[in-house]
């Protein structure tokens, strides 16, 4: 089994600095980034297979499809079995965790920024053990 990583924020400067972090912790070495949610979905249909997983950090606060659509349009398309959301933001709103755990593919719940740390620690993440023992 694969695992792809993919960026999705609609602030370039963000992207680049959640990047850096994971090649930095080890996360992932070649991530992929997106400003917008549509185009990754995009990506996710042209790229899928039954082989593969899609670990996804998403910005909830983004123009033309938030977070919260993105994650509608996912399951609406039937892509959500192949990803694994870590809903990401700079919210501290308790309503925000409670609305993501209401995603089958959301596993969690991240602050911006990233940090080398909050990756390390992301990599115990049940779902993602087997890709990083």
């Amino acid at each position: 089994m694969n695992l792809e990583v993919l960026n999705v924020d609609d602030d370039k400067m963000v992207l680049f600095i959640h990047e850096k972090m994971m090649i930095h912790s080890e996360f992932s070495s070649s991530p992929k980034s997106f400003e917008d949610g549509y185009n990754t979905l995009t990506y996710i249909s042209e790229h899928k297979s039954d082989d593969k997983k899609f670990v996804i950090f998403l910005d909830v606060n983004m123009p033309n499809l938030d977070g919260w659509d993105f994650m509608d349009e996912l399951e609406k398309r039937e892509l959500d079995g192949y990803c694994y959301i870590f809903v990401v933001t700079s919210s501290i709103d308790t309503s925000d965790k409670e609305k993501a755990a209401t995603y089958d593919a959301a596993i969690g719940f991240v602050e911006k920024p990233l940090s080398i740390e909050s990756l390390k620690n992301l990599k115990t993440t049940k779902e993602l053990l087997p890709f990083f023992d």
